[in-house]
């Protein structure tokens, strides 16, 4: 396209911000996005410069007059099934003649595509990962399936608040209602609290989250890197607090663990 329209480079800017932000919201690092962007926009035979960070992306489209374009990220998941669609996307770009509308058309259906999984499917996956890092972790049969509960009440806890409730507290209430089941057990069935806590909450720890921030940082993405890693430690002291709160407050109330 020899040259461009205002609404053209408008339709254009947008186009990469979309595909930005469907890259981000679902677990892609930053320096990846960056470069995706990059990318769509030599398809397009245009110079386009984007600023990633977790929670935004800014995106300058344009040569000599630039369309700017700004998002906010209010929520993330980690689905990479979507990131390499939108990644063979942005490559077939290259590949094909670009027609923006269609191109956006198909981002959008990959941004809106429902989980394969239902709710259904995503309990009994959060249940058998409970059950097999609770034996892994030196508990036995109670304590795997005590842990299958609580991991399970702890995602339906999770997924009731809403996107804009503060990470920490989320987090600190679903250590505490682990900590609370496996006092339960313990008190009653003489199961082993330890097995338990580790088991039902070692599948929320922000691995992916900590892995992403050490390739950010590695890659010069300074800010993006460092605000990975800072989501990384809340998450984890979010956690622990909890279970500290729900362990301390049972031994002053005289409750053995």
């Amino acid at each position: 396209m020899a040259r461009w329209t205002r609404r053209e480079m408008t339709n254009g800017a947008s186009l990469c911000l979309e595909l930005a932000a469907g890259l981000l919201e679902n677990g892609a690092e930053t320096s990846r996005v960056e470069e995706t962007v990059r990318m769509a926009g030599q398809a397009m035979g245009i110079e386009v410069e984007a600023m990633v960070h977790p929670t935004g992306i800014t995106v300058g489209f344009g040569d000599g007059e630039v369309i700017t374009r700004v998002a906010r990220i209010r929520e993330r998941t980690i689905n990479l099934s979507k990131v390499a669609e939108l990644n063979r996307l942005s490559r077939s770009m290259h590949d094909e003649k670009i027609n923006i509308a269609e191109v956006r058309d198909r981002i959008r259906q990959v941004r809106e595509q429902p989980s394969p999984y239902g709710p259904g499917l995503e309990f009994v996956a959060t249940a058998t990962t409970c059950c097999c890092l609770t034996l892994v972790s030196g508990g036995g049969f109670g304590e795997a399936l005590t842990a299958m509960l609580a991991g399970c009440l702890t995602s339906l806890l999770l997924k009731g608040f809403s996107a804009t409730f503060p990470t920490f507290l989320s987090l600190f209430g679903a250590g505490f209602l682990s900590s609370f089941v496996g006092l339960v057990a313990h008190h009653y069935a003489g199961l082993d609290v330890e097995p338990v806590v580790v088991g039902s909450l070692l599948y929320l720890m922000p691995g992916l989250a900590f892995v992403s921030a050490m390739r950010d940082l590695m890659a010069g993405e300074l800010v993006a890197g460092n605000a990975r890693l800072a989501e990384a430690v809340v998450v984890t002291l979010g956690m622990a607090s909890g279970v500290l709160a729900c362990l301390g407050f049972a031994v002053r109330m005289g409750v053995s663990t």
